[in-house]
């Protein structure tokens, strides 16, 4: 498909999507610009008598008079302000009160959420009718009146969306991150929190405004609104009903403003929020036809795929084929295009990016390009796919046999078939098929079971193509290890054409029939993992091999203790949700060296690293920092020992704020614990950061979303280092990065610690980990410590059978000797 052929679809699908919402748009704001202006464009005053009551059309009244001999065109030209203004003013007093209220009921929860929610409780328990009504007694019948029963009305709702979304955002790291570092609740709120919540309360207040006219519109025709003889389009509605007969245009001059403004305003939504449209499917469709000899052997071809964004090329020309019952593994650093590639194979692309020139076949069919049902139907009929966080890949609410009974309704198979091919699925992912564990729930089940019971659910229905979207990267290496050796069954029984995105070639080497490397979205290097292994061609399959083979073959670096601990942890035992998940731990930092702490998922591991942050305050024990014992709950920490232990997130992609700039966000703790620095000195110092971590200043202009996931990760250091800490706390700082870049953040953590005598505290689950930083070692599982002391004798001597397996999982690639001097 060329890029006119392309282009020309994009732009009339776009057009018939937009044109509904153009039109919307405009005689919505021609609808307010003539309630608001209206008033100056009345030929006669409102109130003043023309001729007598219902008198017809012509002379000086052109639409006639109403029940006192008033112009009706003049009434009406300035009965519009009072019902756009009531209706925009109730609508900013609701959202004002809810979302402060909403917000701050998320952030704190326990007793001031419950608190709030029974308020809401009460409050939607009441008719909106009776509850409308009885504001207006309480506070006086006019437009104000109605107005703040209109707020009252609305409010409720607002809160409770609010909430929901609120509790959504502070899920994220970098409000973890702001929480840690002692932010003040009003910051937290409306400078972290409040700016990621703005496009879902835009959303939300288009469809509010269209109710907040509407119960406006209805109190003013109840006769609660403005009073005569004020001019109002709800009331001109109340008081010519009678003279219906006599003189309709008095009454459907304004019914029809209030239908034409309400109608466009909702028509506004719909267009701009499709989502919310569920598409009509037609009896008797049936999925697309495929071709004949080729889906079977060759679920997916890419030919020449180029795929642009701003004029930057994404993909750049690729060419893939991928046969049933082979393994291809797309492997390359960070942005180098792997996932769109793979979302390519689906037919789908991310916003603003445009397919330029080629063509992806999935079974045979053309996916670029074609009609939105009938790509629906082919992917659900021939393709399945896997994400890549288990904690987010199952619906909550659903038990595991509904989860993948959902993909096979969804697919159309009778439900007859349902529970043998539910059964059959996990048997093949070496899971249980028994009754009691179809009935257990996400929250039952661990991070490496629910990452098989989605690849169950992809596999129940048979398709011809898999994809799975990095499925190790969140799981321990041992869980991970197992997984692969799934998938490795899976493909020698002639399973489908599985595509594997991959960040960490050692992984992947041991099921992996073939391996594409990307680089900046080209195909630098194709062929078998043994060739590749041996003897890679290009420099960044050069760089991916070493890496690997470093990873497999760890170093052990010295790394000795010095000084008393800086941080120590004596009898810490914590709970959550009624279970207990710590248990008396005990633990030393020494200042100076590095704590790694590892061990299987679930273990306890970021349990831990929460209560020394103080983010989770349900904990016992003694915590000492520097000889001085600190409070459990961040809030109740002074100052200055929020300073000297700061937390690094896990997830690069999630621990910055995607609305400020890089400047910001390391400022901010410079604004925070150095208050005597003006605005030049602080922006020297956050220059000075970013080149201490390996940045330039020029960074520093940038967004999150414009970085790399390992420059994202430096800035989230460069934040940490502006706090002048004495203790970093790093939560699997490389678990979401390639394999290159995770020793390069690595090197810089041990560059760090060397140099300024920071005393680390790692979290991971990656044995290479601990290998490559030194120092001691802990290993925690389900919430005791069974083996600690310094790394170099836990790996030469494990006495543990937890650190053996871990141990044991780590890859084994074979060593390229030859080309280690090749390596930059």
């Amino acid at each position: 498909m060329t890029r006119a052929d392309w282009s020309g679809r994009r732009s009339t699908a776009w057009l018939r999507r937009r044109a509904g919402a153009v039109t919307a748009g405009v005689v919505l704001i021609l609808v307010v610009l003539l309630a608001l202006l209206g008033p100056w464009l009345a030929p006669h005053t409102p109130g003043a008598v023309l001729d007598m009551p219902y008198a017809p059309a012509g002379g000086d009244a052109p639409l006639g008079t109403d029940h006192l001999g008033s112009d009706v065109l003049s009434r009406f030209l300035a009965g519009g302000r009072s019902l756009v203004l009531s209706a925009a003013g109730a609508l900013a007093v609701a959202y004002v009160l809810g979302a402060g209220l909403g917000m701050i009921a998320a952030l704190r929860g326990m007793a001031v959420d419950t608190v709030v929610l029974r308020l809401v409780d009460v409050l939607l328990g009441l008719p909106s009718f009776l509850l409308l009504s009885v504001v207006v007694v309480a506070v006086g019948r006019g437009s104000g009146g109605v107005a703040v029963a209109t707020a009252v009305v609305l409010f409720p709702e607002v809160v409770r969306v609010v909430r929901a979304a609120a509790l959504q955002a502070l899920q994220h790291d970098y409000v973890e991150a702001a929480v840690a570092r002692g932010e003040p609740t009003r910051y937290v709120l409306v400078r972290e929190v409040l700016p990621n919540l703005l496009p879902v309360l835009a959303a939300d207040a288009g469809v509010r405004f269209v109710g907040a006219a509407f119960t406006v519109a209805t109190a003013a025709f109840l006769g609660y609104g403005a009073q005569p003889p004020a001019a109002d389009w709800g009331l001109m509605i109340l008081e010519n009903r009678d003279g219906l007969a006599l003189q309709p245009l008095a009454v459907l001059i304004p019914a029809t403003g209030v239908l034409v403004l309400l109608l466009s305003a909702n028509l506004l939504v719909d267009a701009l929020l499709p989502a919310a449209r569920t598409p009509r499917r037609r009896r008797g469709t049936t999925p697309a036809p495929t071709a004949v000899g080729e889906a079977d052997d060759w679920p997916l071809r890419i030919r020449d795929l180029t795929v642009e964004a701003d004029g930057k090329r994404i993909l750049d020309g690729i060419d893939l084929d991928v046969p049933r019952g082979r393994v291809l593994a797309l492997v390359g650093p960070s942005g180098s295009g792997k996932t769109t590639l793979a979302l390519a194979a689906f037919g789908e692309l991310r916003p603003g990016l445009t397919p330029v020139s080629g063509e992806v076949r999935l079974a045979g069919r053309s996916v670029l390009g074609l009609r939105p049902r009938r790509l629906r139907m082919l992917r659900a009929r021939h393709a399945a796919y896997v994400p890549q966080d288990p904690r987010t890949s199952m619906a909550p609410t659903l038990r595991v046999g509904a989860h993948i009974g959902e993909f096979l309704r969804a697919r159309g198979v009778p439900r007859g078939e349902r529970l043998d091919r539910i059964r059959s699925a996990l048997r093949m992912v070496q899971l249980p098929d028994d009754d009691a564990f179809l009935r257990r729930r996400p929250h039952q089940l661990s991070g490496g079971q629910r990452q098989r019971v989605s690849l169950a659910a992809a596999l129940a229905h048979d398709p011809d193509l898999l994809v799975l979207d990095e499925p190790t990267s969140a799981l321990d290496p041992v869980t991970a290890a197992a997984l692969l050796a799934d998938l490795a069954r899976i493909r020698d029984r002639g399973g489908p054409a599985v595509v594997l995105i991959a960040h960490d070639l050692a992984h992947v080497a041991a099921v992996a029939d073939e391996v594409a490397v990307l680089e900046n979205g080209r195909v630098v290097e194709q062929g078998s993992v043994e060739r590749l292994l041996a003897a890679p061609a290009s420099e960044p399959a050069r760089r991916l091999v070493f890496a690997a083979r470093a990873a497999a073959t760890p170093r052990v670096v010295d790394c000795a203790d010095s000084g008393d601990p800086a941080l120590s942890v004596r009898g810490l035992s914590a709970r959550r949700g009624g279970r207990t998940v710590l248990d008396g731990v005990d633990l030393d930092v020494p200042s100076g060296g590095c704590l790694s702490v590892v061990g299987p998922s679930g273990g306890g591991k970021t349990t831990l690293l929460r209560c020394l942050a103080g983010l989770h305050s349900d904990w016992t024990g003694g915590l000492r920092f520097a000889e001085q014992q600190l409070p459990s709950a961040v809030r109740a920490r002074p100052r200055e020992d929020l300073r000297r232990l700061q937390l690094v997130p896990q997830d690069p992609y999630d621990s910055l704020n995607p609305r400020h700039t890089v400047e910001r966000i390391v400022a901010r703790p410079l604004h925070l614990f150095r208050p005597a620095l003006d605005t030049a000195a602080r922006r020297a110092e956050v220059h000075r950061l970013l080149e201490r971590v390996g940045l330039t200043a020029a960074h520093a202009a940038l967004r999150p979303g414009q970085l790399s996931g390992g420059q994202r990760q430096r800035v989230a250091l460069a934040r940490a280092l502006a706090a002048e800490p004495r203790v970093l706390l790093c939560d699997e700082a490389t678990s979401a990065l390639d394999t290159p870049t995770a020793a390069t953040v690595l090197a810089l953590l041990d560059e760090l610690r060397s140099d300024l005598g920071l005393a680390l505290v790692v979290v991971t689950h990656d044995m290479t980990v601990p290998v490559r930083l030194g120092g001691r070692l802990a290993v925690l599982v389900d919430g005791r410590i069974r083996e600690s002391g310094p790394v170099e004798r836990v790996v030469a001597d494990p006495a543990d059978e937890v650190t053996a397996r871990l141990l044991s999982a780590i890859p084994k690639v074979p060593n390229p000797a030859p080309y280690e001097r090749t390596i930059p």
